[in-house]
Parts: structure tokens; sequence; C-alpha cells
């Protein structure tokens, strides 16, 4: 392999560099742009979250997605004032988490496959949760950065995660869920995020840097505990990864897992800010 890299981590690079303009394009561009690369994502979501579950069934795939793709268009369309939607995103954010509280991953595993509406109401809330929180963080910003910091420090936890993790190894983080993960992992990619939060901050003036700083490293944590979260579906599935349309990385769950918990944690920090700041 180039550079002594595995065959793995090759991959693994490869389809970060093919998708990163695509990505990046679409999050600059915004609106209609933005919204259709959630609507791609969000149907292929939907579609592995069925799958995983061993539930193919059509109608509720197509219905979870319908639901799914549904949920950021009133951010898109009446684009009205902040203090209105960070109320309705709290909302929505709290009502999700709270099925995904009652469908927690052991439980998910004991649903039989029969059980379409159980599996399809715990995907529009895990899929969900990111489509809109994502779209929303989009909406609040100009240029795109705050949703482009995000991808970043999560990208950066997963990055210094792996070399971490491969470099130090020691104590692992939660064995009985994903064996591979240790703390000096976590550690590594909770450093990085900080990092590349500070970097950013520097770069564009955005922010205190060393409250970024912190920011990138908690929402480091957060997207970790995303991780671990998909990783215990697969886990009590008995499957490895979610799907195989990206090479080295398996499904596009399995890419995006960290995201999918990263970005309604920080909406829900904004939006209770924003709140706060309308009502002093």
């Amino acid at each position: 392999m180039p550079l002594g890299l595995s065959d793995n981590l090759f991959k693994r690079i490869i389809s970060a560099l093919a998708l990163l303009p695509v990505v990046l394009g679409a999050i600059y561009l915004g609106d209609w742009w933005f919204y259709t690369l959630l609507v791609i994502g969000g149907y292929m979501m939907t579609t592995e979250w069925h799958m995983m579950l061993k539930n193919n069934q059509k109608p509720y795939i197509i219905g979870s997605f319908l639901c799914v793709s549904t949920l950021p268009l009133p951010i898109l369309v009446f684009q009205t004032e902040e203090t209105q939607f960070a109320l309705w995103t709290i909302g929505i954010i709290l009502l999700f988490a709270l099925i995904l509280l009652l469908y927690r991953p052991a439980k998910l595993s004991q649903i039989d496959s029969s059980a379409s509406v159980a599996t399809s109401l715990s995907g529009v809330a895990y899929i969900g949760l990111a489509i809109l929180s994502l779209m929303w963080l989009r909406h609040l910003d100009n240029d795109g950065l705050l949703v482009i910091w995000l991808f970043f420090a999560v990208w950066a936890m997963d990055v210094g995660g792996y070399f971490a993790g491969k470099s130090i190894g020691g104590p692992k983080l939660a064995p009985s869920i994903s064996p591979k993960k240790t703390w000096a992992g976590l550690i590594g990619g909770m450093l990085l995020a900080a990092l590349v939060s500070l970097v950013i901050s520097y770069l564009f003036g955005w922010g205190t840097p060393l409250n970024f700083a912190i920011a990138g490293a908690v929402v480091a944590l957060v997207a970790q505990l995303g991780d671990l979260y998909e990783s215990a579906i697969k886990r009590h599935m008995d499957i490895k990864d979610s799907g195989s349309i990206i090479p080295g990385h398996g499904g596009i769950l399995d890419r995006v897992d960290g995201i999918i918990f990263a970005a309604p944690f920080t909406a829900l920090v904004i939006a209770v800010a924003i709140l706060n700041g309308a009502g002093q």
C-alpha cells in the first residue's frame, strides 16, 4: 500500500477525499443545495437503518424517508426568525431524544421485524434529529462555517481517535460494545478536535479561540457517544457494518454516526442560548 498504509485506511482516505468537495460545496452553497445533500443522505441512511434492523419492507422505508426529508422544509421555505425556530428545534430534539431512550440499542434488537412501526419511528427520530439540526444550523450562518466546523470537529475525532488508539493502545473504552476503541483514542480525538477548532477560530476570527477549542473537544466527546450508540446496535444485531456503499467505511451510517449525535447536541446548546438571549 502507498506510504505503508493499510488497505482499509487507504480506502478510507480515498473515499474521504472524493466526498469532501461535494459535502463542503453543498454546505457552502446552502439552501436547496444543502437540503438536496441531506435528502440524498437521508434516503441512504433510512434504508440502511431498516436493513440493519432486518426490516426491509419498502412502504415503511419510504414512509420514514418522507418524514425525515420533510422535517427541515419549514426552515428552508419560511425562513422565520431565529427564536421561533429555536423553540421548535428544542421541542423536536427533546421528543426524538425521548423516542431514542425508549428504543435504545438493546430494546431495538428485541423488536420483531414485523413491528415495522417501531423500527420506522426510531429511525425517523435517529436520522431526523441530525437532518433537522444540520438544516437549522446552516440557516443560522450565512457562509456555512458553523456546519463546516461541526463536520471538521467530528472528523478530527475520528482521525485523532484512530491514530492515537493504534499508536498508544491501552485500556479499552467500551470493550463490550466496540472492542477496538480505547481511552487513548478518545483523548487523542478530543485533543485533535480542540486543535482543529482553535485553528478555525484563528483563521476566520470566529469566536474566542479557547472557548472554541473547548467546544470542539465537547462536540468530539458527543460524537464518540454517537459512534458507540450505533456500534451497540450493530453488536446486538450481530452485523459488522450498516452497509457497504463507502469503501473502507461500510455504510453511510458508519460514516456519520458521530454527526448524528453531535449535530442535535450543538443545535440544542445554540437554541437554548438564543432563547436565553431573547428573554433577557
